[in-house]
């Protein structure tokens, strides 16, 4: 029943179906660091793969 259900949704489930705010909050700020990790290590390899035209 659940085979499409995606984080965010899950997420949105808790905190306001279920009135679960602390779970869904630890899921939010995990959610955050892992956007956060994801966008840095993009920025850091970007130098080896965005070429700009001289």
């Amino acid at each position: 029943m659940n085979s499409t259900l995606f984080y965010t949704l899950y997420l949105y489930q808790n905190g306001i179906g279920n009135f679960q705010m602390g779970y869904a909050s630890a899921m939010a700020w995990a959610l955050l660091v892992n956007i956060a990790c994801f966008t840095g290590l993009i920025f850091l390899t970007s130098k080896k793969w965005v070429h700009y035209g001289d």
